[in-house]
């Protein structure tokens, strides 16, 4: 047991210094890097003028529909609200609060 704490800590030392290790990248590896990041932007940024060209004929388009329109998920009929129930109309419920006892005569 001695032993293998300082073996397995020299080991996990090799692991994390590994990357140091391994040197510097070459010229090439460079260049290559640089041109995969170079095609990665321009992909961006054509998909970014694809989003944006859709979003202004989106925009485009929606004066037409009126500027006041309702989303199209809207309801269709006025929502109407009803007064909260009186406290005795759930008991026949489960979980509803048991019945208060009655006033003693």
């Amino acid at each position: 047991m001695k032993t293998t704490i300082p073996a397995l800590t020299g080991a996990m030392l090799v692991l994390l210094a590994a990357p140091a290790l391994a040197g510097h990248s070459t010229p090439q590896e460079r260049e290559a890097t640089r041109q995969l990041n170079l095609e990665a932007a321009q992909q961006a940024k054509s998909t970014n003028q694809q989003i944006a060209s859709a979003n202004i004929s989106t925009n485009a388009q929606a004066p037409k529909a009126g500027a006041q329109s309702a989303p199209e998920a809207s309801p269709t009929t006025a929502v109407e609200s009803a007064p909260a129930a009186a406290p005795d109309a759930n008991q026949g419920e489960p979980g509803a609060n048991p019945p208060a006892p009655a006033p003693v005569q």
